[in-house]
């Protein structure tokens, strides 16, 4: 399946999570059928900037992912596909 990922959309994080590394909320279309909202902007402590997916925590505090790619090639693939998409919005430098 080639990437295609579509109408992606951008929420900022408040001031006091920029500091923590947190910069957003990402929502995306992933081949014109399936919107997948929650996905997480985040610079790493190697001062990459990366998409997670969304994820829930359970009562013993166990995070699972809402959405889970089974190929991580495609996986990366649609990341730097959000990455381009943010970019040509001006959100990302």
């Amino acid at each position: 399946m080639k990437p295609t990922i579509s109408a992606v959309r951008f929420l900022p994080a408040s001031a006091i999570d920029k500091q923590q590394g947190l910069l957003g909320w990402v929502s995306a279309e992933l081949a014109g059928v399936v919107r997948i909202d929650g996905l997480v902007l985040r610079r790493t402590l190697r001062n990459e900037i990366r998409v997670f997916p969304p994820e829930r925590i359970d009562r013993g505090g166990r995070r699972h992912r809402v959405v889970d790619v089974i190929d991580a090639r495609l996986e990366r693939a649609w990341e730097a596909e959000i990455l381009v998409a943010l970019k040509a919005q001006g959100v990302l430098p």
